[in-house]
């Protein structure tokens, strides 16, 4: 008797699989008929995505086939968005953001289950789930299809529905993918905390302490991963000809890299990963991506040579940056940095870099120098929690802030206004900062020898 129940509810699973590609096969659709047929058809097999479950709850069964045939069959429902998109009715990259949830979350479940976890379903997971599928049959029951004079009688109601959701807002479709694609990447978020967190307490023997403290390092760490991708891009910029966002992303750096640090100490985490990976971060963002966006800007410019000399400022920004962190790291921290931090140095170069008014060779080449110059050099700059001590910097820090942000999204392409001056007055703050030994110091002073 046990037997039957199990086998039903593998049965419904595997007549998910088996409907999904009665839907491949009949899309794209050509007639209301073939239409609704497919909605018919979607929403059964939504529906058995929770009677298999039910059936399995009720009896209290679970059999190795089931165990691979459940998640498998949910994965390839989710695939029903693929005829959407080739018929136009969905965007790429939503349906990107939900495959890419479902597999992901399908690879920690293996992960998961090798390690002896079970990671409970959450409320994000049963929202999203409630969610998409009703999204996904609005979605097929709005495809233009040539309308049919006479249809069956018991499917005149659901053509009515049908001609009901066509005439909806576009702007009511677009929010409901949208708040769709959200609540798709809470989800995924939510299910990977927990993940997380589960097996944090399994290395930590289920000491909650230690296990807090094991996850708080991942945040300033997961930051300057952010900030080593963010080189990374920029570095392809440049390949792609696209300068101005390469500098961007060298800009978004900077906060990254200043964020990083300050969860660190808000968190009280420290990590030998963390440091290796900071490293890596501030020679790949800060040394190589502004040396790649120099080399290339110079042998833009009609001068003879300029491939040499192209080579040679990117080859010693670069060598200036690397002096510059290795003298750091033997060091240590201070209240002032012997010579223009890194970061300063390539911000500087990136923001002006698109300039407009910035069109002459040797300009370019000597701001490049003035920059490598007090990189290597000695002269004492304030860090941080001493420039809110200095009367210039107190007065500008957030406005320079804020327009270092709105420089960023101008340079990725967000429409800005241009009476606005973001990047100049972003060059100003910069431009205040290299100029940071001239003004007067507090009291005390410790520096770096």
């Amino acid at each position: 008797m046990m037997n039957q129940p199990r086998q039903l509810a593998n049965f419904i699973t595997l007549s998910r699989i088996l409907g999904v590609g009665y839907i491949f096969w009949l899309a794209p659709f050509k007639t209301n008929l073939g239409l609704l047929i497919g909605v018919i058809v979607f929403t059964l097999l939504c529906l058995t995505d929770f009677l298999d479950g039910w059936i399995a709850r009720k009896y209290q069964i679970v059999s190795d086939v089931g165990k691979v045939l459940d998640p498998l069959a949910d994965k390839i429902l989710v695939l029903v968005f693929l005829p959407l998109l080739s018929m136009q009715m969905i965007a790429a990259f939503p349906v990107f953001v939900i495959l890419a949830r479902e597999f992901s979350v399908m690879a920690l479940r293996v992960f998961s289950a090798k390690q002896g976890l079970i990671i409970p379903a959450g409320i994000s997971g049963k929202l999203k789930t409630a969610i998409t599928f009703p999204v996904c049959g609005l979605l097929m029951g709005r495809v233009p299809v040539e309308t049919l004079p006479s249809l069956p009688v018991p499917l005149l109601p659901l053509e009515w529905l049908r001609q009901w959701v066509i005439s909806w807002p576009q702007s009511v479709m677009d929010g409901l993918v949208w708040a769709m694609v959200g609540i798709t990447i809470w989800s995924f978020f939510d299910y990977l905390a927990k993940f997380m967190w589960q097996r944090s307490l399994l290395k930590t023997d289920h000491d909650v302490q230690k296990a807090k403290q094991q996850l708080l390092v991942i945040v300033p760490n997961a930051i300057t991963f952010f900030n080593l991708f963010s080189g990374i891009l920029s570095v392809f910029s440049v390949i792609n000809g696209n300068v101005k966002v390469a500098c961007a992303f060298i800009l978004l750096g900077t906060v990254l890299d200043a964020f990083d640090g300050l969860a660190a100490r808000k968190f009280g985490v420290d990590s030998r990963l963390g440091a290796s990976l900071d490293s890596i971060a501030d020679f790949v963002t800060f040394g190589v991506a502004p040396a790649v966006v120099i080399m290339f800007m110079i042998m833009q410019f009609d001068q003879p040579l300029t491939i040499l000399m192209g080579l040679v400022m990117g080859i010693g920004f670069y060598a200036s940056v690397h002096y510059r962190l290795v003298r750091f790291s033997q060091g240590g921290h201070s209240d002032y940095f012997d010579g223009l931090p890194s970061p300063s140095g390539a911000s500087f170069v990136a923001v002006v870099t698109p300039a407009v008014w910035l069109g002459s060779t040797w300009m370019f080449i000597g701001i490049c120098g003035v920059a490598m110059l007090a990189m290597v050099s000695k002269w004492p700059y304030p860090h941080n929690r001493i420039t809110n001590q200095m009367i210039p910097f107190k007065w500008i820090k957030w406005p320079v802030f804020v327009f270092w942000n709105l420089t960023i999204l101008s340079f990725f392409g967000v429409p800005i206004p241009a009476q606005w001056h973001v990047a100049d007055i972003t060059i100003i703050g910069n431009t205040i900062y290299l100029l940071a030994p001239l003004f007067p110091k507090p009291t005390p002073i410790t520096t770096t020898h």
